[in-house]
């Protein structure tokens, strides 16, 4: 059996991975050349990392099974996946993982961003986001495709899967993201003809089949299997064939998973409504009610007027393109005797090993530094376990399991000896004022900031998260802190923190705006994000708060006059839980205007789940359940709460299970019942 157990075709993620003209050295069956991936043998492989191309599954013959493990592959103007030979693919969802193939742009050829020729089961118990510019997200060519397990977000121009072959979905969840219908493991649906008749149903899939039974509007069947335009169906032990057209989800059955991931926003904000209202989900089921309420349960429509402008991070961080060199890098391993690292000039640095007490320095404006941390594990009593001092550029490459704690004295910070107050970092990594820090890779980062904040950024610094990095932050204070730009491109964090999650003195922006983003999850806060503006372009975000979720706010009046708090959301979904505060609170303005949100806070007292001072501006195209009412410049109150517009799960304390990717019954429905399609008016 063939194994590939960590492919990893970005470059930027090249710490652990073979170089791209290696592979076919290494294993004769795979090869990228030219964008491209090919897989000419049978077998199982394992994916995990990013790459950019077609992966071809093409091995002529035999059974190829794909285990994805946090891979997101970008076909660019071909298929993400294209299996073309063989006797069936097996598409395995690493538990936990989320996973994401797109393409960006239309090919006549193969129509999808997965196409497959070949019989094809997906399983597992993980996610996979599919985004295609074509008809079809998932396509199979004369191939039955079965979804067996897992949670599978699709987006395309026109259907979500299509096959010529046969469709089953067992104990899966495979939701339309356009239509936000949702196809469950043996769905009820309901006969809808309409016009009033009934609906044929036949013995095979094949409108010239003998007609075995008439059944009436509103008459509820199971379906075991979708061939085609037609689907299997079961009533009271008869089974037989009806067409797919004139059934629809049963009265109940509610979409219960959307995908983070939105299409790519226009570049200025001028031009965003309407491609937000051409790309971006459909209504909401909350609506505005006049003088800036918003009531719970009926139809959203767009605010009138625009947005008001979206500004992102202008900080400097040219560390992101620094690329580590490792054949001739410094390997240095870390021990109570080995304690202290200092590093004054440009290169990279792999750092290993274990203390008990020990830092890493960057020195003041040293630049072109790549720091490798594998498998390390620091704490430190004496300021934080990795510093970088001021002016200085470092890429910071987390692989395997990286735990730093900061265990210094909190009593330090002021201390009347102004050398001790001063050597107070108060985090388990501190980058000091006018720093560029980019944090990637493909680990586990651990943070305890045992003494104050997990991260520190300092005035004028950029810091930026990206790749496939997991993170996991303690702290008594906030998890990450920083008195400039924070950006959390991408990657993985679970947060608790005493007090903000994660905080912005300037600009905070969680994903890109092609809609990407990080998966977010706070369980213990008294903020969840704050920020002067808090951007949201993408991602899957729950917080827990006591008080404000998300706060465009700036307790210290910084960059007053050069900014407008606001809170842009333009793609992703955000699931709110404040027990004490507003779900989202801007000292300015609000923008929904991409994305999913779903808010669940306090309602009285002056709180609300939106609160602002300036503009609100909600498009059509915004899903929003908000349970907590809107409190406006009016003064206002919060409350309209409608306690039967849905609840959160409490079995882990998150709202929505937004993390349990398994398809439980416990995820919160968003908004109410989808509505009955209107349907041509014939019954065959």
């Amino acid at each position: 059996m063939k194994k590939l157990f960590s492919l990893i075709v970005s470059a930027m993620l090249a710490l652990t991975a073979l170089p791209a003209g290696a592979l076919a050295q290494t294993d004769v069956n795979l090869n990228a050349q030219n964008g491209r991936l090919l897989i000419s043998e049978a077998g199982t492989y394992t994916l995990t990392g990013s790459m950019r191309g077609t992966l071809w599954v093409d091995p002529g013959q035999g059974d190829v099974t794909l285990i994805m493990d946090n891979m997101r592959i970008d076909g660019g103007e071909g298929p993400g996946i294209a299996a073309i030979s063989g006797d069936s693919l097996h598409v395995i969802l690493a538990n936990g993982t989320v996973n994401r193939v797109s393409d960006s742009a239309a090919d006549s050829r193969y129509g999808a961003a997965i196409y497959c020729a070949v019989p094809t089961t997906f399983e597992g118990k993980g996610r996979l986001d599919v985004l295609s510019s074509n008809p079809m997200g998932i396509r199979g060519q004369e191939a039955d495709l079965t979804f067996a397990s897992g949670s599978y977000m699709i987006r395309a121009a026109q259907d979500s899967v299509d096959t010529s072959g046969s469709l089953a979905v067992h104990n899966a969840t495979v939701t339309d993201m356009n239509t936000r219908h949702a196809l469950a493991a043996t769905p009820v649906m309901e006969v809808q003809t309409g016009n009033g008749g009934k609906l044929n149903l036949r013995q095979e899939a094949d409108a010239a089949s003998n007609r075995i039974g008439q059944f009436a509007n509103g008459t509820q069947v199971t379906v075991l299997e979708r061939q085609g335009e037609w689907s299997q169906v079961e009533f009271n032990g008869q089974t037989g064939y009806m067409m797919n057209q004139y059934l629809t989800p049963a009265q109940g059955q509610t979409v219960e998973s959307i995908s983070a991931s939105m299409p790519q926003m226009p570049d200025r904000m001028s031009s965003q409504q309407q491609g937000n209202m051409n790309n971006a989900m459909p209504g909401s089921m909350s609506g505005q009610q006049p003088g800036g309420m918003m009531m719970p349960g009926s139809a959203l429509t767009a605010s009138a007027g625009s947005p008001t402008d979206i500004v992102t991070s202008t900080a400097v961080n040219d560390a992101a393109s620094l690329e580590a060199d490792l054949e001739n890098a410094e390997y240095i391993t870390m021990s109570d005797e080995n304690n202290q690292v200092k590093i004054g000039d440009s290169g990279t640095y792999v750092v290993t090993g274990q203390s008990s007490d020990g830092n890493i320095t960057v020195k003041k404006g040293t630049t072109g530094v790549v720091l490798v941390l594998d498998d390390l594990d620091l704490t430190s009593t004496t300021g934080a376990t990795v510093a970088v001092n001021k002016e200085a550029q470092v890429k910071i490459m987390i692989s395997g399991n990286v735990t730093l704690t900061d265990s210094e004295n909190p009593e330090d910070e002021n201390s009347a000896d102004a050398a001790i107050a001063d050597a107070f970092d108060g985090a388990a990594m501190k980058f000091k004022a006018n720093s560029q820090v980019y944090i990637t890779g493909d680990g586990t980062l651990t943070l305890n900031g045992n003494a104050k904040n997990g991260v520190k950024a300092g005035d004028d610094s950029s810091l930026i998260f990206d790749g496939g990095v997991t993170v996991n932050i303690n702290a008594v204070n906030d998890g990450i802190n920083g008195n400039y730009d924070v950006t959390l491109l991408n990657g993985s964090f679970t947060i608790a923190a005493g007090d903000d999650a994660i905080h912005a003195d300037h600009i905070l922006t969680l994903g890109s705006q092609d809609g990407s983003g990080p998966n977010v999850r706070v369980t213990a806060s008294n903020e969840g994000l704050e920020g002067t503006v808090v951007n949201v372009f993408g991602g899957d975000i729950a917080l827990r708060s006591t008080d404000d979720a998300i706060n465009a706010a700036n307790g210290d009046g910084l960059y007053e006059g050069q900014l407008d708090y606001a809170f842009n959301m333009t793609g992703g979904r955000i699931e709110i839980a404040s027990s004490q505060g507003d779900g989202i609170d801007s000292n300015g303005h609000v923008n929904l205007i991409g994305g999913v949100a779903s808010i669940s806070s306090a309602y009285s007292g002056g709180d609300a789940g939106i609160d602002y001072d300036g503009q609100y501006y909600v498009a059509s195209a915004f899903s929003l359940n908000n349970q907590s009412g809107t409190a406006g410049p009016d003064g206002m109150p919060g409350g309209m709460m409608n306690a039967q517009n849905g609840g959160f799960s409490q079995n882990d304390g998150m709202p929505g299970n937004a993390f349990n990717q398994t398809g439980s019954r416990n995820r919160m429905p968003f908004g109410q019942p989808m509505q009955q399609a209107q349907l041509p008016q014939t019954n065959e």
